[in-house]
């Protein structure tokens, strides 16, 4: 293992070993290591923009794409934030980016999650081609046709919209549950890759002096 790999390895340890100490209560390393990486985050993200900005603005100007000026401009007036008495400037790039990015994702979403959502509920019936398939999409028509009753809220929940709602609750449940289960496993997995790395790479691999 070379200088840089070792150098590597302590300082991820050590930062692995402080972020792993908010176990025990909040202390200073855990205080200490989570400013180093949020810094170094900030940092990255900041060299990173720098570095698009020239690929994609500064060069195709110096090459004669005016257009990109534009672009580099509205950039430029987000920085006025800085200063109270600008402060007032960034307002019109920040409003032309939320407003297009309002109507790129409305659109998206309604053919995504409304648009699609009914093709395919109603395309797993029709095209069924086993049981199995045809039990799986009559479970997602029931599961969207309760779930929608769930949030149906003009009318009181009683009679069948009650009894629709109560089931509509169910199937809300459990993908919650599901979709929880699905994050504590994936939080496990980070956890079981950075405790073999203490144990292989660190101890092992740099304590121990192994290959």
């Amino acid at each position: 293992m070379v200088i840089q790999e070792q150098i590597g390895v302590l300082v991820s340890a050590i930062l692995i070993v402080s972020q792993l100490s908010l176990i025990i209560g909040d202390n200073f390393f855990f205080k200490w290591s989570t400013r180093v990486v949020i810094g170094f985050s900030v940092i990255h993200a900041l060299i990173w923009g720098m570095y698009w900005s020239n690929r994609y603005a500064i060069e195709p100007i110096m090459k004669g794409e005016l257009i990109w000026i534009i672009p580099l401009l509205l950039g430029l007036m987000m920085y006025t934030r800085l200063w109270k008495k600008y402060a007032w400037i960034s307002k019109y790039p920040m409003g032309l980016q939320l407003g297009v990015g309002f109507g790129v994702v409305v659109v998206s979403m309604i053919r995504s999650q409304i648009l699609d959502q009914i093709r395919m509920t109603i395309t797993d019936i029709t095209g069924a081609t086993s049981s199995y398939a045809l039990l799986n999409g009559v479970l997602v028509l029931i599961g969207s046709i309760t779930v929608t009753t769930f949030f149906f809220f003009t009318r009181e929940h009683t009679g069948l919209i009650g009894k629709s709602a109560y089931i509509g609750r169910a199937f809300i449940m459990s993908s919650i549950a599901v979709i929880w289960a699905g994050d504590y496993i994936w939080a496990m997995s980070m956890l079981a890759g950075q405790l073999q790395f203490l144990i292989r790479d660190f101890f092992f691999g740099l304590i121990l002096g192994g290959s």
